[in-house]
């Protein structure tokens, strides 16, 4: 007889869960609840009549819930690194070494470590980029924002990710990197006010979720913003191909600034 899955209508009469399991009329095969009879498929038969085991889920993983050791990380991987290296990188990417420096970057010994911070300056994550662009975190990461040492002016510039963000330092331009076109909003909030930034920029990738989250973020500001496109697809791109700061700064006069009063925010 043709063997029938279960579902959230019909569910295993064994271990009453809806999926994995199937059944005819009078019989049951379980994949969770073991019987004297193991099927082909790995699961257990169940005739109709036949005594019915209870089904105990397994026990839960426990999770470590120590929090990685961020810093001791990054300063063990930036003590490692030497110039050499972070040159290497540089000089792939088309950006200055010592933006790079600046943002704190560390070789692992198998992929780039990008630190992340919060609006305090703390380390919440650790960003990493292996030499063929692959991207992950640290384990037990917060997605956090790719700050300069050398702070933020009063006119600044937000970015996505470490590489526009050594792309927009090696333009000589004050820089804010966030992890992606849709993240990190609130930290941005508190950096701009703790910066004492009177102005925002924010360059976005040639892309649609770029520019939905390129407005996502204006709307939330209080101060003068402005978005700003590169014909290139990135930040990056436009350096390396040759852009300039004189031309971002001569597209942002072009630019209509936007200015949202503080009251609204609340709303």
């Amino acid at each position: 007889m043709k063997w029938y899955r279960v579902n959230k209508k019909h569910p295993c009469r064994i271990c009453r869960r809806p999926d994995w399991c199937t059944y005819q009329d009078d019989a049951d095969c379980c994949m969770r609840v073991e019987s004297d009879v193991q099927m082909r498929n790995g699961g257990w038969l169940h005739k109709s009549g036949s005594p019915i085991a209870r089904y105990v889920p397994p026990p839960r993983r426990v999770v470590d819930e120590h929090p990685p050791d961020l810093e001791g990380l990054w300063r063990q991987w930036s003590q490692a690194t030497d110039f050499h290296q972070i040159d290497g990188l540089a000089m792939s990417l088309g950006v200055e070494a010592e933006s790079l420096r600046l943002i704190g970057c560390a070789w692992t010994g198998r992929a780039w470590a990008f630190p992340m911070k919060n609006a305090d300056g703390e380390m919440i994550g650790i960003r990493l980029r292996d030499n063929a662009g692959n991207k992950w975190a640290v384990k037990g990461s917060k997605q956090g924002l790719f700050l300069s040492e050398l702070g933020c002016e009063p006119v600044a510039h937000v970015v996505e990710g470490p590489t526009d963000t050594a792309a927009g330092l090696t333009l000589g331009l004050s820089v804010i990197g966030r992890p992606s076109c849709v993240s990190c909003e609130s930290e941005i909030l508190r950096y701009v006010q703790k910066q004492k930034i009177r102005r925002l920029v924010i360059i976005t990738d040639n892309d649609e979720p770029g520019l939905r989250g390129a407005a996502k973020l204006q709307d939330m500001l209080t101060i003068p913003s402005c978005i700003w496109v590169p014909f290139t697809k990135d930040l990056r791109e436009f350096v390396i191909l040759g852009g300039t700061r004189e031309m971002i700064e001569a597209g942002v006069r072009d630019t209509v600034w936007s200015v949202r009063k503080p009251e609204l925010v609340s709303q």
